[in-house]
C-alpha cells in the first residue's frame, strides 16, 4: 500500500532534491579545478580576466552619460549585470562604479574555477520550447579569454550549454561547461518565431552563480 506524502513532507524532500543537486554541481567543479576529472591530472586553468581594465571599459562601454556611473537605464544594455545589480551596488546608491565592477569580478575570480556546468530551461508562451538554439555572449569588457557557449534544448526545453572545442585548448575538447562572466543570452528558433528582443535585440542576461546549475527563460511570443 502506498501513502501520499504530505505537502509538508513533499517540499522537505524537494528541498534535500535541490541541496543535494548544488552539491553535486559544486563537486563537478572542484573535479574539473583540480584533475580535470577523468582527462588526466591536468587542471583545467581558469580563463584571465584583468578586474582593473573591466572596470574601466564597461564604464567606457556602457556610461553614456559620462558621469562615471552606470545606471538601471544604461545597464539594459548589460542585462547579466541589470539583473545582478545588488551584488554589484556595495554603496546602495542605484548604481553601478568603475570599482563595484572591478569588486564584482574579483570574487567571480576568486573561485577559480575552470568550467562549470549549466541547464538552460527554455519556455515559449509557458510550454517548453524543443530545438531552441541558445548562445552566451561575453560582455566585451570581460576580454578574450572569456568564450561564448552553446546549447540546443530537446524535447523538455532544457539544454546543457558548452564551450565549442575548437574554443577551448586542446587539453579541455570534449568538457561540457561554461566559464565564470557575465553574458547577453540570444535564443532562436529554426522554425519557431522568436522575437527580437531574445536574440537580435536581445534583453535577456545571465551571470554565473556558484552552487546554482541551472536558468530559466520564460519567453512571450508577443
Amino acid at each position: 500500500m502506498q501513502f501520499a506524502k504530505s505537502p509538508a513532507s513533499r517540499y522537505r524532500i524537494d528541498a534535500m532534491g535541490r541541496y543535494r543537486a548544488s552539491e553535486l554541481w559544486l563537486a563537478f567543479e572542484l573535479c574539473l579545478l583540480s584533475v580535470g576529472c577523468n582527462r588526466g591530472p591536468t587542471a583545467v586553468k581558469p580563463p584571465y580576466i584583468d578586474p582593473v581594465e573591466a572596470g574601466r571599459q564597461a564604464i567606457e562601454l556602457y556610461d553614456t552619460d559620462h558621469d562615471g556611473e552606470l545606471s538601471d537605464q544604461e545597464l539594459a544594455a548589460c542585462p547579466g549585470i541589470l539583473q545582478h545589480r545588488d551584488l554589484y551596488d556595495a554603496d546602495h546608491n542605484g548604481k553601478v562604479s568603475r570599482q563595484e565592477v572591478e569588486d564584482r569580478i574579483r570574487k567571480l575570480r576568486s573561485s577559480r574555477i575552470g568550467l562549470t556546468k549549466l541547464t538552460v530551461q527554455v519556455r515559449l508562451d509557458g510550454r517548453p520550447l524543443a530545438s531552441a538554439e541558445i548562445k552566451l555572449i561575453p560582455e566585451k569588457y570581460l576580454g578574450d579569454d572569456i568564450k561564448a557557449a552553446v546549447g540546443k534544448t530537446g524535447s523538455s526545453g532544457l539544454a546543457m550549454m558548452r564551450i565549442p572545442d575548437q574554443d577551448l585548448p586542446a587539453s579541455q575538447h570534449g568538457l561540457i561547461g561554461v566559464h565564470y562572466g557575465t553574458y547577453k543570452v540570444e535564443i532562436t528558433h529554426p522554425t519557431v518565431k522568436v522575437p527580437a528582443k531574445y536574440n537580435t535585440q536581445t534583453t535577456l542576461g545571465y551571470e554565473t552563480e556558484r552552487g546554482n546549475p541551472s536558468v530559466d527563460f520564460d519567453l512571450k511570443s508577443k
